[in-house]
């Protein structure tokens, strides 16, 4: 009986110990910090109570968050930020940082429905199974990564920065970046995609490194074709180009702070989502551009886009950042009959970057930058004459360029004055373009009857070098 009474304290003891570790995971622990609300959303607890989501309120082991027609921005213990879309259902199964046993440190999520973005803090990149996403096809294990899911009809998965493992019954892809994967129901095996979850940001409060997921309505239908943000800005849906002999616009910045950029002949190769991976010239070795990672990046089929953060550009110097355009041979221009006046509209933009020293000082928000261009076509050999004009926001002021410029092939132009004014001090007392041999401006047509235009810009200003890539039709 004695032993049998110690065996029986002994359990309950333990029973009481488990008890109150589940009271530290499901009731006391933060897990996190909602930071920004728009519209509806709730968060219920383990205990099945809930409590309005607002600005402030933590957020815990165990917590499931729903948001109705609102969207849901928090950041996490571990530094990670995570953005939920509308109609969409994520639960914190666990999430602990700081400790040093595994229980300790663990992110373990949920997403039942809808979409998010999230760029991952200090779990799990030490160790991929300490950081995982589950939905209901699929489980996606993370290491050190932005990457963007949506969890309706199946599971789509996109990657900015570092890798992700796209995995269920079937088995499993790796996905880099710029890549997208797609399992479509738990047992099918996930497959790379050219369908992304990516989308350009909404506005938000958070810094400017995190940008939101897949955009969606307040009604929780697919937003795709545009941003149902505060910014209203149209999105393309990205169409690859294959890999192949065209032309690179590029103009970069290089950790030492010097500025260049070239209408170059190159071999380029693209990324599975449509990101420029590399550029090798035709004839000047020294005119490479290899190994880079591409932000902002887009492209219609016709032309490509986007914004290296890291890489190596010409002569092998390492770069600060990047802006591109590419374009085909196959896709090459065919220039409207002589004379004819051609009016661009723009309707895609890396985000503009602040370069002083070398150093990336600030970076503004994809698919911002605005524009015109208005074209004279001489002919296929040069001589046509250009204006443009270009609002640049950068944070804290907007920037605008009002310029002209000259066809001199039938593919390529070069700015030729400008004049840049600023809303705040930017241009005190002065600023000016800086693309070697063309001002301001340098630029591509491509398609037939000269159907798209892509040009890099770049000036100096009293805050840094502002430099990026905006497309045209």
């Amino acid at each position: 009986m004695k032993l049998r009474s110690l065996r029986h304290i002994a359990y309950r003891l333990l029973v009481l110990a488990c008890l109150s570790s589940a009271q530290f995971v499901y009731g006391q622990s933060t897990a996190g910090t909602v930071e920004f609300v728009s519209g509806q959303a709730s968060i219920r607890s383990a205990a099945g109570q809930t409590r309005a989501a607002e600005r402030g309120v933590a957020l815990r082991s165990g917590d499931t968050i729903e948001t109705a027609s609102g969207r849901l921005q928090m950041r996490m213990v571990d530094g990670a930020y995570i953005s939920l879309q509308p109609q969409s259902l994520l639960r914190l199964d666990e999430y602990f940082a700081g400790g040093s046993g595994a229980v300790e440190e663990r992110g373990l999520l949920g997403l039942l429905r809808g979409g998010l973005r999230s760029v991952t803090g200090t779990i799990g990149r030490a160790n991929r199974a300490s950081y995982r996403l589950t939905t209901p096809t699929a489980t996606v294990g993370i290491r050190g990564t932005e990457f963007a899911v949506t969890a309706d009809n199946g599971t789509r998965v996109s990657v900015t920065e570092g890798l992700v493992a796209l995995c269920n019954d079937g088995g499993c892809v790796d996905i880099g970046v710029g890549q997208s994967g797609f399992a479509p129901d738990r047992q099918s095996r996930p497959a790379l995609s050219f369908a992304p979850a990516r989308l350009p940001p909404a506005a938000s409060v958070q810094p400017q490194s995190f940008v939101v997921a897949e955009q969606r309505s307040a009604n929780g239908n697919s937003a795709a074709l545009f941003d149902t943000g505060t910014s209203g800005i149209s999105v393309v849906p990205v169409v690859p180009l294959p890999n192949g002999v065209g032309g690179l616009v590029a103009a970069s910045v290089t950790t030492g702070g010097a500025f260049s950029a070239g209408l170059l002949g190159s071999t380029m190769s693209f990324s599975l989502g449509g990101a420029l991976t590399q550029g090798i010239d035709c004839c000047t070795p020294t005119n490479n551009y290899t190994a880079g990672v591409s932000s902002d990046f887009g492209a219609d089929g016709i032309i490509a886009w986007g914004r290296w953060t890291s890489g190596l550009g010409q002569n092998g110097q390492n770069l600060t950042t990047m802006n591109y355009i590419s374009v085909l041979t196959a896709n090459n221009v065919t220039a409207p009959t002589t004379s004819i006046v051609h009016a661009y509209t723009s309707f895609a933009s890396t985000a503009p970057t602040v370069t002083s020293g070398g150093t990336l000082i600030a970076v503004g928000t994809p698919n911002s930058v605005t524009g015109t261009l208005n074209v004279n076509f001489a002919n296929l050999t040069g001589g046509g004459s250009l204006t443009y004009m270009l609002s640049v926001p950068v944070p804290g002021q907007t920037f605008t360029i009002n310029g002209t410029a000259n066809q001199f092939s039938g593919t390529g132009f070069l700015g030729s004055s400008s004049t840049i004014t600023s809303t705040g001090a930017g241009c005190s007392p002065s600023c000016a373009g800086i693309i070697p041999f063309g001002d301001a401006i340098q630029g591509v047509f491509t398609g037939a009857a000269a159907q798209r235009a892509g040009a890099n810009y770049g000036f100096s200003a009293q805050i840094g070098k502002v430099s990026g890539a905006i497309v045209f039709k």
